[in-house]
């Protein structure tokens, strides 16, 4: 049996640089855009949360500036 070892792919994980936040922001925001792509409803949703996220954000800095 011959030895593959040194003429194998290093395959992806080898090759990327980069840190394991990076990564897994790059795959929540793909699943989001996928979902966004391919359920209408999902559009609509998310957009309400966003809205929502935002004005409970500028309610907490608001109320922690009195």
């Amino acid at each position: 049996m011959r030895h593959h070892d040194a003429s194998r792919h290093p395959g992806m994980m080898r090759v990327m640089q980069v840190d394991s936040e990076f990564a897994g922001l790059l795959v929540a925001v793909g699943f989001v855009v996928m979902g966004l792509v391919t359920i209408p409803v999902a559009k609509w949703f998310f957009l309400g949360t966003l809205v929502l996220g935002v004005a409970v954000a500028l309610l907490l800095h608001f109320i922690r500036k009195v």
